[in-house]
């Protein structure tokens, strides 16, 4: 079973990241940088991490009108890093402007459907009407049509996007080993993740709280 885990890195120290990446680099698949990272750290910093040789996932989750997205998704070409995040409520004209600019930079365009830390309650409370899975149904159909390489989406919405669009990746949050869901709401283990569909394991507290090599061999050996 193909594991292919993303590790999450949500800190904002570079010693830190350092630590723990030669600690687990070899049991990981790729390396996710968030806006904890990113907002502190500089271009010298974020390409000292391409040393462990994965490749690195910008998760900016980029969301603004047409021009500065496009101008954001430039930015990123001295990075070097291959994927980076755009909401898909950018909307279709945004996200293909977006997308033609990221395949010439060699950067692979994930779209944000809805964070896992939502429910249905919580799109009503922002005046939505549909619920999380008509919703992320609706945004799907959009990153199909902008021709993105692939969307986050929680793992409990795999089977439904890949049923419509079998060459969409899914990149999946939400992964946890036990019932402790943190701030997230809408989660699997990691061999139901695979099982479902997954493309790309997102693990981030799973791995880095407590003991992240004892942490990442147990999972791995849980989806062996």
């Amino acid at each position: 079973m193909n594991k292919n885990i993303f590790l999450a890195c949500d800190v904002s120290d570079q010693n830190e990241i350092l630590n723990l990446l030669d600690l687990i680099h070899q049991d990981i698949d790729g390396i996710k940088i968030g806006l904890q990272y990113i907002t502190q750290r500089t271009l010298e910093d974020i390409k000292e991490l391409k040393k462990y040789k994965k490749p690195i996932f910008y998760d900016g989750k980029f969301f603004d009108i047409k021009n500065t997205l496009i101008s954001a998704i430039k930015s990123l070409e001295p990075l070097g890093v291959s994927y980076a995040t755009v909401h898909l409520l950018n909307g279709i004209n945004s996200l293909k402007a977006a997308n033609d600019v990221a395949k010439k930079i060699n950067i692979n365009l994930l779209g944000v459907s809805i964070l896992t830390s939502f429910t249905d309650k919580d799109l009503i409370s922002l005046g939505f009407k549909d619920s999380v899975e008509e919703q992320v149904l609706r945004l799907i159909k959009i990153a199909m049509e902008a021709n993105l390489y692939g969307v986050i989406c929680s793992p409990l919405e795999i089977k439904m996007i890949k049923k419509i669009s079998p060459n969409l990746k899914c990149f999946t949050p939400g992964i946890r080993m036990d019932n402790n869901k943190h701030d997230q709401k809408r989660t699997m283990k990691p061999s139901e993740a695979i099982k479902a569909g997954s493309d790309c394991l997102i693990i981030g507290r799973p791995i880095t709280e407590g003991d992240p090599k004892k942490n990442i061999q147990k999972i791995i050996s849980s989806i062996k």
